[in-house]
Protein backbone atom coordinates (compact mmCIF):
# COMPACT_ATOMS: atom_id res chain seq x y z
CA UNK A 1 0.00 0.00 0.00
CA UNK A 2 1.30 3.43 -1.06
CA UNK A 3 2.18 5.75 2.06
CA UNK A 4 -0.26 8.92 1.76
CA UNK A 5 2.13 10.62 3.72
CA UNK A 6 2.04 12.50 7.05
CA UNK A 7 -0.74 13.97 8.30
CA UNK A 8 -1.06 17.64 10.12
CA UNK A 9 -3.65 18.68 12.38
CA UNK A 10 -4.52 22.41 11.62
CA UNK A 11 -7.01 22.51 14.89
CA UNK A 12 -10.04 23.01 12.60
CA UNK A 13 -8.18 25.82 11.07
CA UNK A 14 -8.78 25.12 7.54
CA UNK A 15 -8.37 28.38 5.80
CA UNK A 16 -4.85 28.70 6.81
CA UNK A 17 -3.53 25.15 6.03
CA UNK A 18 -1.69 24.66 2.31
CA UNK A 19 0.19 22.26 0.50
CA UNK A 20 3.92 22.37 0.29
CA UNK A 21 5.94 19.51 -1.57
CA UNK A 22 3.24 17.13 -1.12
CA UNK A 23 2.84 17.78 2.48
CA UNK A 24 0.17 19.85 4.78
CA UNK A 25 1.10 22.83 6.32
CA UNK A 26 -0.46 26.20 7.98
CA UNK A 27 0.64 29.64 7.09
CA UNK A 28 0.70 31.75 10.92
CA UNK A 29 -0.40 34.81 8.50
CA UNK A 30 -2.85 33.28 6.70
CA UNK A 31 -4.16 32.00 9.77
CA UNK A 32 -3.49 35.85 12.19
CA UNK A 33 -5.65 37.34 8.52
CA UNK A 34 -8.08 34.38 9.15
CA UNK A 35 -8.87 35.53 12.65
CA UNK A 36 -8.77 39.55 11.79
CA UNK A 37 -11.28 38.87 9.14
CA UNK A 38 -13.55 36.84 11.66
CA UNK A 39 -13.36 39.63 14.61
CA UNK A 40 -14.63 42.25 11.66
CA UNK A 41 -17.42 40.03 10.37
CA UNK A 42 -18.43 39.96 13.95
CA UNK A 43 -17.89 43.48 14.66
CA UNK A 44 -19.85 44.41 11.73
CA UNK A 45 -22.74 41.77 12.95
CA UNK A 46 -23.06 43.67 16.35
CA UNK A 47 -22.82 47.24 14.70
CA UNK A 48 -26.08 45.46 12.30
CA UNK A 49 -28.22 44.45 14.72
CA UNK A 50 -27.65 47.74 16.91
CA UNK A 51 -28.14 49.87 13.71
CA UNK A 52 -31.73 47.37 13.38
CA UNK A 53 -32.83 47.23 17.12
CA UNK A 54 -32.17 51.26 17.85
CA UNK A 55 -32.19 52.71 14.10
CA UNK A 56 -35.66 53.04 14.34
CA UNK A 57 -36.50 54.89 17.15
CA UNK A 58 -33.23 57.48 16.31
CA UNK A 59 -34.95 57.90 13.01
CA UNK A 60 -38.52 59.12 14.43
CA UNK A 61 -36.06 61.13 16.95
CA UNK A 62 -34.24 62.65 14.60
CA UNK A 63 -37.40 63.61 12.23
CA UNK A 64 -39.67 64.78 14.68
CA UNK A 65 -37.90 66.68 17.34
CA UNK A 66 -34.36 67.38 16.34
CA UNK A 67 -35.29 68.10 12.41
CA UNK A 68 -38.43 70.81 13.97
CA UNK A 69 -35.73 72.24 16.46
CA UNK A 70 -33.04 73.11 13.53
CA UNK A 71 -35.72 74.01 11.36
CA UNK A 72 -37.36 76.63 13.71
CA UNK A 73 -33.41 77.97 14.40
CA UNK A 74 -33.07 78.78 10.77
CA UNK A 75 -36.51 80.13 9.63
CA UNK A 76 -36.49 82.71 12.41
CA UNK A 77 -34.23 84.42 10.36
CA UNK A 78 -36.77 83.84 6.99
CA UNK A 79 -40.25 85.23 5.98
CA UNK A 80 -42.47 82.59 5.41
CA UNK A 81 -46.21 82.45 5.11
CA UNK A 82 -46.70 78.59 4.89
CA UNK A 83 -46.76 78.87 1.43
CA UNK A 84 -44.84 80.66 -0.84
CA UNK A 85 -40.63 79.84 -0.63
CA UNK A 86 -38.83 81.24 2.82
CA UNK A 87 -37.34 84.98 2.25
CA UNK A 88 -34.22 85.64 4.39
CA UNK A 89 -34.73 88.72 6.41
CA UNK A 90 -31.94 88.05 8.72
CA UNK A 91 -32.54 89.80 12.48
CA UNK A 92 -35.43 91.33 11.08
CA UNK A 93 -38.24 89.30 12.89
CA UNK A 94 -36.23 90.11 16.16
CA UNK A 95 -35.67 93.56 16.06
CA UNK A 96 -39.81 93.27 14.77
CA UNK A 97 -40.60 91.49 18.08
CA UNK A 98 -38.11 93.54 20.54
CA UNK A 99 -39.66 96.76 19.37
CA UNK A 100 -43.21 95.32 19.11
CA UNK A 101 -46.04 97.02 22.14
CA UNK A 102 -46.52 93.78 23.87
CA UNK A 103 -42.78 92.90 24.35
CA UNK A 104 -42.54 94.20 27.89
CA UNK A 105 -45.76 93.27 28.70
CA UNK A 106 -44.83 89.38 27.57
CA UNK A 107 -41.37 89.55 29.37
CA UNK A 108 -43.19 90.55 32.69
CA UNK A 109 -46.05 88.38 32.19
CA UNK A 110 -43.95 84.90 31.41
CA UNK A 111 -41.15 86.23 34.40
CA UNK A 112 -44.24 86.20 36.70
CA UNK A 113 -45.33 83.12 35.99
CA UNK A 114 -41.84 81.04 35.82
CA UNK A 115 -41.52 82.57 39.42
CA UNK A 116 -44.51 81.13 40.18
CA UNK A 117 -44.72 78.40 38.96
CA UNK A 118 -41.42 77.07 40.66
CA UNK A 119 -42.60 78.55 43.95
CA UNK A 120 -45.41 76.49 43.27
CA UNK A 121 -43.74 73.32 42.23
CA UNK A 122 -41.80 73.53 45.02
CA UNK A 123 -43.74 74.49 48.10
CA UNK A 124 -47.16 72.69 47.79
CA UNK A 125 -45.62 69.24 45.80
CA UNK A 126 -43.02 69.00 48.55
CA UNK A 127 -45.23 69.90 51.10
CA UNK A 128 -47.62 67.16 49.85
CA UNK A 129 -44.57 64.53 49.56
CA UNK A 130 -43.57 65.32 53.34
CA UNK A 131 -47.05 64.44 53.75
CA UNK A 132 -47.43 61.19 52.45
CA UNK A 133 -43.94 60.07 53.25
CA UNK A 134 -45.00 60.57 56.77
CA UNK A 135 -48.21 58.56 56.91
CA UNK A 136 -47.46 54.74 57.09
CA UNK A 137 -49.88 51.62 55.59
CA UNK A 138 -53.34 52.48 54.14
CA UNK A 139 -53.43 55.72 54.83
CA UNK A 140 -50.37 56.49 53.04
CA UNK A 141 -51.71 54.81 49.98
CA UNK A 142 -54.91 56.16 49.75
CA UNK A 143 -53.09 59.50 50.32
CA UNK A 144 -50.99 59.35 47.60
CA UNK A 145 -53.38 58.40 45.27
CA UNK A 146 -56.24 61.12 46.03
CA UNK A 147 -53.66 63.50 45.10
CA UNK A 148 -51.84 61.60 42.09
CA UNK A 149 -55.50 61.30 41.19
CA UNK A 150 -55.58 64.26 38.84
CA UNK A 151 -52.82 63.69 36.78
CA UNK A 152 -55.35 61.28 34.72
CA UNK A 153 -57.52 64.08 33.98
CA UNK A 154 -57.59 65.80 30.37
CA UNK A 155 -56.22 69.24 31.03
CA UNK A 156 -59.48 70.90 28.77
CA UNK A 157 -61.65 69.03 31.45
CA UNK A 158 -59.53 70.67 34.17
CA UNK A 159 -60.09 73.95 32.80
CA UNK A 160 -63.60 74.00 32.27
CA UNK A 161 -63.56 73.17 35.95
CA UNK A 162 -61.82 75.85 37.05
CA UNK A 163 -63.72 78.57 34.47
CA UNK A 164 -66.55 77.63 36.19
CA UNK A 165 -65.63 78.16 39.75
CA UNK A 166 -63.97 81.41 38.97
CA UNK A 167 -67.11 82.69 36.69
CA UNK A 168 -68.17 86.07 38.30
CA UNK A 169 -72.15 85.75 38.31
CA UNK A 170 -72.50 81.64 39.66
CA UNK A 171 -68.96 80.36 39.78
CA UNK A 172 -68.39 78.62 43.22
CA UNK A 173 -65.37 80.91 44.35
CA UNK A 174 -67.30 83.88 44.17
CA UNK A 175 -70.40 82.48 45.45
CA UNK A 176 -68.57 81.51 48.85
CA UNK A 177 -67.18 85.00 49.17
CA UNK A 178 -70.94 86.96 48.89
CA UNK A 179 -71.88 84.47 51.32
CA UNK A 180 -69.35 85.48 53.68
CA UNK A 181 -70.14 89.04 53.17
CA UNK A 182 -67.00 89.46 50.77
CA UNK A 183 -67.05 91.18 47.53
CA UNK A 184 -66.81 89.15 44.45
CA UNK A 185 -63.97 89.41 42.59
CA UNK A 186 -63.56 89.31 38.62
CA UNK A 187 -61.24 86.63 38.44
CA UNK A 188 -60.18 86.16 34.60
CA UNK A 189 -61.56 89.88 33.44
CA UNK A 190 -59.98 91.70 35.72
CA UNK A 191 -56.14 93.12 34.67
CA UNK A 192 -55.13 92.49 38.33
CA UNK A 193 -56.55 89.11 39.08
CA UNK A 194 -56.08 87.60 35.99
CA UNK A 195 -52.48 86.59 35.89
CA UNK A 196 -52.56 85.43 39.33
CA UNK A 197 -55.78 82.98 38.11
CA UNK A 198 -54.17 81.43 35.63
CA UNK A 199 -51.09 80.82 37.81
CA UNK A 200 -53.07 78.89 40.69
CA UNK A 201 -55.34 76.94 38.27
CA UNK A 202 -54.32 73.80 39.08
CA UNK A 203 -55.27 70.92 41.78
CA UNK A 204 -54.50 70.45 44.11
CA UNK A 205 -52.40 73.78 43.39
CA UNK A 206 -49.50 72.27 42.82
CA UNK A 207 -47.98 70.24 39.75
CA UNK A 208 -48.61 65.94 40.50
CA UNK A 209 -45.33 65.25 38.76
CA UNK A 210 -43.23 67.74 41.24
CA UNK A 211 -45.25 65.67 44.15
CA UNK A 212 -44.59 61.65 42.58
CA UNK A 213 -40.87 63.39 42.54
CA UNK A 214 -40.22 64.30 45.56
CA UNK A 215 -42.61 61.61 46.89
CA UNK A 216 -39.66 59.35 45.18
CA UNK A 217 -36.64 60.71 46.48
CA UNK A 218 -38.05 61.15 50.00
CA UNK A 219 -38.93 57.16 50.32
CA UNK A 220 -35.27 56.53 49.38
CA UNK A 221 -33.62 58.08 52.40
CA UNK A 222 -32.96 55.54 55.05
CA UNK A 223 -35.06 55.31 58.16
CA UNK A 224 -32.07 55.08 60.08
CA UNK A 225 -31.36 58.99 59.63
CA UNK A 226 -34.57 60.11 61.01
CA UNK A 227 -34.43 57.42 63.70
CA UNK A 228 -30.97 58.54 64.48
CA UNK A 229 -32.25 62.62 64.32
CA UNK A 230 -34.80 61.89 66.58
CA UNK A 231 -32.99 60.22 69.23
CA UNK A 232 -30.87 63.15 68.99
CA UNK A 233 -33.52 65.36 70.32
CA UNK A 234 -34.42 66.83 66.73
CA UNK A 235 -38.03 67.79 65.68
CA UNK A 236 -39.67 66.64 62.58
CA UNK A 237 -39.25 70.02 61.18
CA UNK A 238 -35.64 70.50 61.92
CA UNK A 239 -35.18 66.63 60.01
CA UNK A 240 -36.98 68.21 57.03
CA UNK A 241 -34.39 71.11 56.95
CA UNK A 242 -30.87 68.72 57.92
CA UNK A 243 -32.00 65.68 56.30
CA UNK A 244 -34.96 65.27 53.85
CA UNK A 245 -33.99 68.81 51.89
CA UNK A 246 -30.41 68.07 51.10
CA UNK A 247 -30.98 64.74 50.60
CA UNK A 248 -33.56 65.61 47.56
CA UNK A 249 -31.46 68.18 46.29
CA UNK A 250 -31.23 65.93 43.00
CA UNK A 251 -35.53 66.19 42.60
CA UNK A 252 -35.33 69.50 43.32
CA UNK A 253 -33.01 70.22 40.38
CA UNK A 254 -35.68 68.21 38.09
CA UNK A 255 -38.73 70.02 39.48
CA UNK A 256 -37.01 73.12 38.68
CA UNK A 257 -35.79 72.99 35.33
CA UNK A 258 -39.67 71.15 34.49
CA UNK A 259 -41.86 73.87 36.71
CA UNK A 260 -39.48 76.79 34.19
CA UNK A 261 -40.33 74.97 31.21
CA UNK A 262 -44.26 74.63 32.02
CA UNK A 263 -43.57 78.22 33.09
CA UNK A 264 -42.17 79.45 29.70
CA UNK A 265 -44.12 77.32 26.89
CA UNK A 266 -47.31 76.27 28.89
CA UNK A 267 -49.91 78.74 27.12
CA UNK A 268 -53.34 76.62 26.79
CA UNK A 269 -54.63 77.98 30.02
CA UNK A 270 -53.97 81.53 28.67
CA UNK A 271 -55.59 80.67 25.19
CA UNK A 272 -58.88 78.90 26.33
CA UNK A 273 -59.77 80.85 29.54
CA UNK A 274 -58.62 84.40 28.65
CA UNK A 275 -57.15 85.04 25.05
CA UNK A 276 -54.21 86.88 26.48
CA UNK A 277 -56.48 89.82 28.14
CA UNK A 278 -57.84 91.60 29.23
CA UNK A 279 -55.38 94.11 27.43
CA UNK A 280 -52.42 92.51 27.61
CA UNK A 281 -52.37 91.23 31.08
CA UNK A 282 -52.03 87.61 30.64
CA UNK A 283 -49.83 87.80 27.08
CA UNK A 284 -46.77 85.37 27.15
CA UNK A 285 -44.29 84.82 24.36
CA UNK A 286 -45.98 81.22 23.43
CA UNK A 287 -49.59 82.63 22.90
CA UNK A 288 -47.74 85.19 20.86
CA UNK A 289 -45.61 82.75 18.83
CA UNK A 290 -49.07 80.57 18.33
CA UNK A 291 -51.06 83.64 17.36
CA UNK A 292 -48.49 84.55 14.96
CA UNK A 293 -47.91 81.34 12.77
CA UNK A 294 -51.08 79.76 13.03
CA UNK A 295 -53.29 82.65 12.41
CA UNK A 296 -51.80 85.74 10.93
CA UNK A 297 -49.45 82.81 8.78
CA UNK A 298 -46.03 84.73 10.17
CA UNK A 299 -44.81 81.62 10.58
CA UNK A 300 -40.83 83.05 10.52
CA UNK A 301 -41.70 85.74 13.03
CA UNK A 302 -43.43 82.86 14.92
CA UNK A 303 -40.22 80.65 14.81
CA UNK A 304 -38.24 83.52 15.83
CA UNK A 305 -39.96 84.06 19.23
CA UNK A 306 -39.94 80.07 19.65
CA UNK A 307 -35.78 80.40 19.58
CA UNK A 308 -36.23 83.15 22.02
CA UNK A 309 -38.21 80.58 23.92
CA UNK A 310 -35.82 78.10 23.80
CA UNK A 311 -32.69 80.50 24.77
CA UNK A 312 -35.19 80.92 27.60
CA UNK A 313 -35.72 77.23 28.78
CA UNK A 314 -31.80 76.49 28.27
CA UNK A 315 -30.72 79.27 30.42
CA UNK A 316 -33.29 77.97 33.67
CA UNK A 317 -31.98 74.34 32.70
CA UNK A 318 -28.00 76.06 33.22
CA UNK A 319 -28.57 77.69 35.81
CA UNK A 320 -30.79 74.98 37.75
CA UNK A 321 -28.23 72.59 37.28
CA UNK A 322 -25.19 74.75 38.66
CA UNK A 323 -26.98 76.19 41.82
CA UNK A 324 -28.93 73.05 42.79
CA UNK A 325 -26.41 70.17 41.67
CA UNK A 326 -25.50 67.46 44.71
CA UNK A 327 -22.66 68.59 46.91
CA UNK A 328 -20.86 65.55 47.77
Amino acid sequence: MANSGPTVNTGGNVAGARIVHGELTTSRSSDGATRLHIRSAAFQGRILRALLLFGPGLGLILVFSYYPAVRSLIGGFTEWDGFNPPHFVGLENYRQYFSSPTFHPELENVGILIGGEILIWIVAAFGAAELVAALRGRAQTITKYAIALPMVLPIVILLDIWAYMLAPTDGVIDSSLRALGIPAVDWLSNPRTALMSILLIAFPWMSTIGFLIFLGGLQRIPDEFRQAASLDGASRLRQIFAIDIPLVRPQFRVVVILAGIYGVQNFIPILLLTNGGPGNATMVPALDMYESAFQNDQYGYGMAIGTLMFVAVLLITVIASRVLRAKT
